[in-house]
């Protein structure tokens, strides 16, 4: 590489620290955490117009975009709340109509997951896409209230879940072009902790509806829940066409990031301002001749199937009930379901930040770690009884799966391991979220029916070896990692990793000369 290229990707902290728009060829370095306040928060101790742009950034990002995610969420939970507090017996849902309508949205999430992205990454101004998104889930939130059979609920749930398909990867996406590698997990964490927080939410509010709403202009509660759902989503939705950026190398000066900012973002993450998006027949051959494709999407689909019997929770409340004693209410089966989400969000972001600054950037053992302690809990579910005499054990197993929080981990490593290449980073988040939701369309049919929930040893079981089986697949992926490859199959040196070495020699490497580097599996 020549100088002109390692001038734009060298460390010089003093440029760093003196005002970045004296000039807009000044490099960039990051500044090394020293004080307390910055392994508290990393911003802590940048360079103070540094600092405030990534208060601006980090809240647009964390609230805006975190907020649509806790949206997907909330009205990704809510069939589920509302199932368990009326809805099954006003619709006569006596069968595995929950798991079907849940199936109808996964099918719809699979289908349109990797369209979805392959368009995001052409897009120039993608907040405009993901605004569509989350304003037309709100809008078939408000239709799910109308309900009347299961027949308008598996099609609504389809629709939302082919809308909702393009949006985590789309955030996931964004942010990490933003952030550098020792800025990302936490962030990722706080953002992925609102896939618990959703659900968390929607336990209470359909409390709240239920017990505050139902009857109310001749409507059940569990109708209510939808109707407050939408009422929350919309408004949220709306702020993301104002408020939410694009990404770096589209992103256009306005009220809230000035020119001079706009270039400073594009010095911290350099390799994803050279590369323009493309999906040619040939990328896609080229992405599916490295690992990364492969390892990630089998990772995750282990993830979310070991996570699985978390599910049960509130089943296993209401199946104290009978028709003759009422053992636990509506309410408190929502709100006794809702420390489990509780448990997640703070096992989610400390995770991050043992990811981030303990283990320097392993992601491998916090999701190896996860996989033992979730081996170890749905083996003694499997193993214990169901309605045992003292509840506080069974209780106390279903909380802990709360701290299966692999998610964040798995999203930070393969934007992390596809850095620089923003086009192979979509269409990887894009797949391996495509398989997760593919699988779980129809792995809980048979092994967590609703109509079974929550006696479901089989099920347990099953997550428990997938979990194990998780366990040496993430080993396997440091080891990977390990080797520093940087060519072949199992290249795992990130592209940026290898600009920063000099191995692109061509002094006038272009966008397309990059691209084509990747296209050989660099």
């Amino acid at each position: 590489m020549t100088d002109t290229i390692k001038n734009d990707l060298k460390i010089n902290h003093s440029n760093v620290s003196s005002d970045f728009e004296n000039s807009s060829d000044s490099s960039y370095v990051e500044t090394p955490i020293h004080s307390w306040k910055g392994r508290l928060w990393d911003s802590w101790d940048k360079p103070q117009k540094e600092r405030w742009f990534l208060f601006k950034l980090d809240f647009l990002l964390m609230f805006i975009a975190g907020s649509g995610v806790f949206l997907r969420y909330l009205d990704q939970a809510n069939i589920n709340n509302a199932f368990v507090s009326g809805m099954k017996e006003d619709l006569n849902l006596y069968g595995n109509e929950l798991n079907y309508a849940n199936t109808c949205w996964s099918i719809g999430y699979a289908i349109a997951q990797i369209p979805s992205n392959l368009l995001l990454s052409k897009l120039k101004t993608p907040h405009y896409y993901i605004a569509f998104l989350e304003i037309g889930w709100s809008v078939l939130t408000f239709c799910s209230a109308s309900f009347n059979g299961p027949k308008s609920m598996y099609g609504i749930r389809f629709l939302i879940g082919v809308l909702e398909a393009g949006h985590f990867p789309a955030v996931m996406y964004i942010a990490s072009s933003w952030y550098t590698k020792s800025e990302l997990s936490k962030r990722i964490s706080i953002i992925q902790f609102n896939t618990s927080t959703g659900p968390l939410i929607s336990a209470f509010l359909q409390t709240a509806a239920y017990n505050g709403l139902n009857g109310t202009h001749g409507r059940a509660g569990w109708r209510w829940l939808f109707i407050v759902d939408g009422i929350i989503s919309l408004p949220l939705a709306v702020l993301v066409v104002f408020l939410l950026p694009d990404i770096p190398r589209t992103q256009k000066p306005n009220w809230i990031f000035s020119n001079k900012e706009i270039e400073l973002a594009k010095k911290r993450v350099p390799t994803e301002v050279k590369i323009h998006a493309t999906f040619r027949k040939s990328d896609i051959l080229s992405w599916l001749g490295t690992w990364h494709v492969y390892f990630f999407s089998i990772s995750f689909i282990l993830e979310a199937l070991s996570g699985l019997p978390s599910s049960s929770l509130p089943f296993w409340f209401k199946s104290f009930n009978t028709k003759t004693h009422i053992e636990y209410t509506v309410g408190q089966i929502n709100n006794y379901s809702a420390p489990l989400y509780a448990i997640r969000i703070l096992a989610t972001v400390i995770q991050g930040y043992i990811s981030d600054d303990l283990l320097k950037g392993k992601r491998w053992i916090i999701i190896a770690f996860n996989g033992i302690v979730m081996f170890c809990l749905g083996i003694a579910l499997a193993t214990t009884l169901v309605h045992p005499s003292d509840r506080a054990g069974r209780w106390t197993l279903y909380y802990l799966i709360g701290i299966y929080a692999n998610g964040a981990q798995a999203w930070t490593w393969v934007n992390e391991a596809t850095m620089g290449e923003p086009s192979k980073r979509a269409f990887v988040g894009a797949v391996m979220n495509a398989f997760v939701y593919a699988f779980t369309s129809f792995v809980p049919i048979f092994a967590f029916p609703t109509q079974d929930q929550p006696f479901v040893k089989k099920g347990n079981i099953m997550s428990a070896c997938l979990a194990l089986v998780s366990v040496f697949f993430a080993i396997g992926g440091g080891y990977i990692e390990h080797l520093k490859l940087r060519s072949g199959f199992f290249r795992s040196v990130p592209l940026k990793d290898i600009e920063d070495d000099g191995k692109i020699e061509d002094s006038e490497a272009s966008a397309g000369d990059v691209k084509k580097s990747s296209e050989k599996n660099i």
